[in-house]
């Protein structure tokens, strides 16, 4: 039996649908919706990139700059954009798809497979969250979808609101998704399947943080 990756449908019926890959031999189109994926990340990057999305501790030194020296920083900007786009999803299918590999015993090929479906959730919440910082001016940091909006109440140190900001309701969507497809994918215990996810996810939720909160720590 072939079975063949479509994200869409994993997120509409995602038990019959890992139902489906469990009882696959093989896998196909997982080549064509990572890259799929990957440039519609790369392509939201840009624009957000182009629009000044995040540009906030480029502007708040704009003094500094002479119109070129700015220039330039916002097209380093928007390569460091470009980049991001490609490279984090990348990170965020191989390596935790390796870990699932080595913890669970599962098929490398079908786990790179549900890991599809959650960069989906994860690049729909940046497609929903695009307009909103076009036309409304939410920053990023503050994303009415997650729990960054209360950072401010708790705390002073902005790596906790960065921090805050990685936990969302399509984060949790994610989260869910990838527990309900290894569980069927394994016979090892639901709890022991969401602490394995859910320790993944924190550790590029940290990780994450750490790349986007250090380089401006010392602003």
């Amino acid at each position: 039996m072939m079975y063949k990756s479509n994200p869409l449908k994993e997120i509409v019926r995602p038990k019959a649908a890992f139902a489906q890959l469990k009882e696959a031999e093989r896998v196909k189109n997982v080549t064509i919706v990572v890259l799929i994926l990957l440039f519609s990340s790369v392509v939201l990057s840009l624009l957000r990139a182009y629009f000044g999305i995040g540009t906030e501790e480029l502007t708040k030194h704009l003094d500094r700059y002479t119109s070129e020296q700015f220039a330039f920083s916002q097209l380093l900007f928007a390569l460091g954009h470009a980049l991001g786009g490609l490279f984090v999803p990348i990170l965020f299918l191989f390596i935790s798809s390796v870990i699932y590999y080595l913890l669970l015993e599962i098929d490398f090929a079908k786990l790179l497979t549900i890991q599809l479906p959650a960069l989906l959730i994860f690049l729909l919440e940046d497609i929903v969250l695009f307009p909103l910082q076009l036309f409304f001016g939410v920053k990023d940091l503050f994303s009415p979808f997650s729990l960054s909006v209360w950072g401010p109440y708790i705390t002073k140190h902005t790596f906790i609101w960065s921090l805050l900001r990685t936990v969302s309701v399509f984060s949790i969507w994610a989260i869910s998704l990838q527990i309900i497809a290894l569980r069927s994918l394994t016979e090892k215990p639901v709890q022991r399947v969401a602490m394995i996810v859910i320790t993944v996810y924190l550790f590029f939720a940290l990780l994450i943080t750490a790349c986007t909160e250090f380089p401006f720590s010392g602003s």
